[in-house]
């Protein structure tokens, strides 16, 4: 979430003038973009362009306008379908707090909701703007390789494709949070080898039951990066929790179940009952592991904000998704550690391989519990 306030995108209102005609920018910023008090009144003067205001609360705190018709023609060969995102940013007193990130997140959906015509975002970036350019990579957006000159520089025209981003819910509105949750979903569904394993993992219940960690995020990777959906996972991981019979035996019964079950899948998918991790944990890592009361309980403690994620699906729409520590990491491609229980060599190894895999991952170094940041 962006700060310790909802982030929400709003259609532009006279009551939020004042405060977008006194944002400011770092100098090194300012020179990429257009400010409030240069694009807001040309927006409102013309049909095609529509100002949002990115609000924390109710308070302005970012701004963009949005591009429609015939007036980027010009600009891009598919403009009947298209939309251009321009003079984004985020006011300097509320930069560092995630707002940028929060607001492009949203966006896919606030566009489908106000213009459901539209089939792709679009937007150009100065090839100089190493922040901008990497903020838009991890909210989504391609560099399929255009380029056009500007006043200002080459920039690279990055593109976000709205085909099978999920519609909101019939208010037209969803926080953060519900927007990233459609996200995934519909980045699940783009999988098929995903959507087989939900499919087939049901046979599990009345087990409690959840799809976990490595594959559900590395399919948004490579969503996010353009990758085909398989690449780089490894395996995939199912937990289930019976506390009733902790025995080796009623596990390694469940595992033969699973290898029947999931025969024609072409990659390893590994089974463990999270009520009985204890019982080896200290064995085979070094650390003592008091007994999991839920499969929430075991995800609170996986090795990484990102990777601390359970999903399972019950048919039609119907998901169950558990992220103790939000999505907004996930669409971020941002490794942060959760230090309930993982050891900084652990860490490190897991993020090390991953970013070789996906080079765009953005890694938080490890920092001593109770250590200034």
């Amino acid at each position: 979430m962006g700060g310790k306030l909802p982030v929400r995108l709003a259609g532009f209102e006279e009551k939020y003038r004042e405060d977008l005609l006194a944002f400011r920018l770092p100098a090194e910023q300012a020179k990429f973009t257009g400010m409030p008090e240069e694009t807001l009144d040309e927006a409102l003067s013309n049909a095609g362009k529509i100002p949002v205001v990115i609000l924390a609360g109710e308070q302005p705190v970012g701004f963009f306008v949005l591009h429609t018709g015939e007036d980027i023609a010009s600009f891009y060969a598919k403009w009947p379908e298209t939309v251009l995102l321009r003079a984004f940013l985020v006011d300097q007193a509320s930069q560092g707090q995630g707002i940028a990130r929060a607001g492009l997140a949203l966006l896919p959906c606030f566009v489908r909701n106000l213009l459901p015509a539209v089939r792709e975002i679009v937007l150009a970036v100065n090839e100089r703007n190493d922040v901008a350019l990497a903020l838009y990579a991890r909210a989504g957006f391609r560099d399929y390789g255009l380029r056009r000159s500007g006043m200002k520089g080459q920039q690279r025209i990055m593109q976000y494709p709205l085909q099978d981003e999920p519609l909101p819910g019939p208010q037209g509105y969803m926080d953060q949070e519900e927007a990233l949750r459609r996200r995934l979903i519909g980045h699940f569904r783009q999988s098929p080898l995903l959507m087989e394993v939900f499919r087939l993992v049901r046979e599990l219940e009345p087990y409690p039951y959840y799809i976990g960690a490595g594959c559900l995020v590395q399919t948004v990777w490579n969503g996010l990066s353009g990758r085909q959906p398989d690449y780089g996972i490894g395996d995939i991981d199912i937990i289930y929790y019976d506390g009733e019979d902790l025995s080796y035996e009623a596990e390694d019964r469940m595992i033969a179940r699973g290898r029947k079950l999931f025969a024609d899948a072409p990659l390893p998918v590994d089974l463990k009952n999270q009520a009985r991790v204890h019982l080896w944990y200290e064995r085979k890592f070094g650390v003592r592991l008091a007994p999991y009361t839920s499969l929430e309980a075991a995800i609170d403690s996986w090795p990484t904000t990102v990777t601390s994620l359970g999903v399972r699906w019950s048919g039609e729409d119907e998901w169950h998704i558990y992220a103790p520590f939000g999505l907004g990491d996930l669409f971020a491609m941002e490794l942060r550690a959760n230090k309930a229980l993982v050891t900084e060599e652990v860490y490190r190894n897991k993020t090390d391989k991953w970013q070789r895999l996906w080079p765009e991952l953005k890694v938080e170094p490890w920092t001593p519990v109770g250590a200034a940041r």
